[in-house]
């Protein structure tokens, strides 16, 4: 490890015990295998870590702390805007980052799954940092696109409408766990940004206009390519 602070040595463990966990699981994974995966004693880790339990949740939060992207739309006022932010955000992250950075994101959906098929602790952590800090601004910028009348009548103002939006959008994220995604025609990911997100603001209940009005916008963010077709398709919906 040579002469590495504290905060580098923590990191060290929590970047080798990320893998290790993903692949065999909390319960078989020992800390004498993350001791030699990181090159250290298992006594350091243990000075870092009082018990294995406190190291698989510091790996959540290396997972969360430090997004500058998150912190940015968590900034946002509520709005339909900031809704039709949050889904684009959402989707995006499960389409795009995950493909193109599969060295980064792979393991963390892996040690995701793992843990539902374990005891489920890694995949509570995160529903619940989750709960805490995603569900309530997302359902304060349902509250104020109803309050602007951009939502029909009947549409559903709670927490669940926000799960039932990020269960579409994980689901988009399991799909391309494999190299070859599971689902050919979404392969391609900025029509796949563009449908799941129209989808998904259709199905919280926006009206159609807005639909239109928010759909193209955040497809068009995702290339720096021209993108023609964009404002037909604003118009044609409308």
């Amino acid at each position: 490890m040579g002469r590495l602070d504290n905060s580098a040595r923590r990191a060290a463990i929590i970047d080798a015990a990320l893998p290790l966990f993903a692949r065999k699981g909390f319960a078989a994974t020992t800390t004498k295998e993350i001791a030699q995966a990181a090159g250290v004693s298992e006594a350091l880790i243990f000075k870092h870590f009082p018990s294995k339990a406190a190291l698989y949740e510091a790996i959540f939060r290396s997972c969360v702390d430090g997004d500058e992207d998150l912190a940015k739309l968590l900034a946002m006022p509520p709005s339909t805007e900031t809704l039709a932010a949050y889904v684009q955000a959402m989707v995006s992250c499960y389409v795009s980052e995950l493909p193109s950075d599969r060295d980064t994101m792979l393991p963390r959906y892996r040690l995701y799954f793992m843990s539902l098929l374990e005891d489920g602790e890694f995949a509570h952590m995160v529903r619940r940092w989750m709960s805490e800090h995603i569900a309530p601004p997302f359902v304060a910028s349902l509250h104020a696109a109803r309050d602007a009348g951009d939502l029909i009548p009947s549409a559903p103002v709670t927490e669940n409408a926000f799960w039932l939006a990020e269960m579409l959008g994980s689901t988009l994220a399991t799909i391309h766990l494999p190299p070859t995604p599971l689902v050919p025609s979404l392969a391609e990911p900025r029509r796949t940004i563009r449908d799941a997100v129209a989808f998904i603001l259709r199905g919280l209940g926006l009206r159609e206009a807005v639909v239109a009005l928010y759909t193209p916008l955040l497809h068009c963010t995702q290339s720096t390519e021209p993108e023609p077709t964009c404002s037909r398709e604003a118009d044609r919906d409308e």
